[in-house]
């Protein structure tokens, strides 16, 4: 019995993803419980409703707003369900819907948490049944979004936008950029990793963005697609954290060799730490129940201690920037990593700016505006640092003339030391001393 309940919360976590819900539940966990959350929804729109499909017997949903659900363990079952906003039992046939329209009061959009409940919940002498199948379709305003809930409707445009200013980036640098991979140099590894961090990216808006358009019309849309943008969006946070440490400790311009071995092992350590404790946390943070009533979005503490993660993470490498800047005596290498500090402050501060700002939004509008904003000011960082690449004289020329020396010095050097030689040797009979050949007596 234990297992059956563990693999519908398993089914209940995959499939409400989408809003049009199937789930299987034990009637028995509904009891101990007093109910299972299976959706949550945000109605608008003056056409918002649900419709469910199932066996009349096996009972139905209640729709309850954060507050009043939050309450549920508290006083009498009946009394509790007799709070609930709306019910909704299916029809004696199963392949039949049962609707309801949700008539709303304000032009506010509502969320409502459906609650299933069936004869066991409150009443312990019914028997409980093992397998509890219904099929829920949540659908708002066709011309408020359709399948999309308040808090979803506008990410499609938002993504869909996203992706174009990509795609003019791409255009616009793209050329030059790769040009420069193939042409070779001290550069090519770093910006090889800056490629891969701008296409993973990219990747974690693509993938999300087809799953909307789908999901819009139908309902269900593409949760294999969108589930792997957690996956995605962590290898390019990576990436960056790799590329941003290439270039703070000096690897990529050549400023490492006056920077100690002991302080780079350190400096690679603790960033190490702190990269672990970021995947731990962001894979967490995907696991987490938003039908729960309990999570607000992005406020729970796994997902505010991610943020104050990419703060620890910017202030590392600005700290190690910062040491590095004051020990390069070179001009333009100061330049660039004065330009790329502000790279840095942009990139690992638009998580947690974004959350702060978010934080004083209502909830239903919380989530579109985080992905929006966070995911434009990650690109216009990247269009950033692909600009800073590119500027003459800021990074390729720096780290290939650091490389060689100047011909003119190489052959004043070997002309003096020529000289020495021959005025130190014994057929000239003396040696020089302050450019001065003096004989020996």
């Amino acid at each position: 019995m234990r297992c059956l309940c563990l693999v519908s919360l398993c089914a209940l976590v995959s499939l409400s993803i989408s809003k049009t819900v199937t789930f299987i539940s034990d009637s028995k966990q509904a009891r101990d419980e007093r109910g299972i959350v299976v959706a949550k929804f945000t109605f608008h729109g003056n056409q918002a409703k649900a419709k469910l499909r199932g066996n009349d017997s096996i009972g139905g949903l209640y729709f309850f707003p954060r507050e009043k659900l939050l309450d549920r363990f508290q006083g009498d079952c009946n009394q509790f369900l007799r709070k609930a906003s709306f019910s909704l039992f299916p029809t004696k046939s199963s392949t039949e819907f049962k609707e309801r329209l949700f008539p709303l009061w304000s032009h506010e959009p509502h969320t409502f948490y459906a609650l299933f409940v069936d004869a066991a919940t409150c009443y312990p002498q019914y028997p409980t049944q093992s397998r509890v199948g219904l099929e829920l379709h949540l659908v708002n305003d066709e011309a408020t979004g359709g399948h999309l809930s308040a808090e979803e409707s506008g990410l499609k445009a938002a993504l869909l936008l996203l992706l174009l200013f990509y795609t003019l980036g791409a255009g616009w640098f793209g050329f030059t950029l790769f040009s420069s991979i193939t042409s070779g140099g001290h550069i090519v590894f770093a910006m090889k990793l800056f490629l891969a961090c701008t296409a993973l990216q990219g990747g974690s808006i693509v993938l999300p963005a087809i799953h909307w358009i789908t999901y819009e019309s139908s309902g269900w849309g593409t949760p294999f697609l969108n589930s792997l943008t957690t996956p995605i969006s962590l290898g390019a946070d990576l990436t960056m954290i790799a590329l941003v440490l290439d270039i703070v400790l000096g690897w990529t311009l050549g400023s490492c060799k006056r920077i100690s071995t002991s302080r780079s092992e350190l400096v690679c350590r603790g960033v190490a730490g702190v990269g672990i404790l970021h995947t731990i946390l962001h894979f967490y943070t995907q696991t987490l129940d938003s039908n729960s009533p309990s999570y607000y979005t992005l406020s729970a503490p796994s997902e505010l201690l991610l943020g104050l993660v990419w703060v620890v993470e910017g202030a590392m490498f600005l700290a190690v920037l910062a040491g590095t800047y004051r020990d390069d005596r070179s001009a333009l290498r100061q330049d660039f990593y004065a330009s790329f500090a502000w790279i840095i402050l942009l990139w690992f501060l638009s998580y947690p700016i974004t959350q702060l700002i978010v934080l004083f939004m209502a909830e239903h509008n919380r989530l579109k505006v985080f992905l929006a904003l966070s995911q434009f000011l990650r690109c216009c960082a990247l269009g950033q640092m692909a600009n800073l690449f590119i500027r003459r004289s800021l990074f390729w020329e720096v780290s290939s003339l650091s490389a060689t020396s100047l011909p003119f010095a190489e052959r004043t050097f070997a002309a003096k030391g020529e000289q020495q030689q021959q005025a130190s040797s014994p057929m000239f009979g003396g040696y020089m001393d302050n450019n001065k050949l003096t004989k020996r007596h």
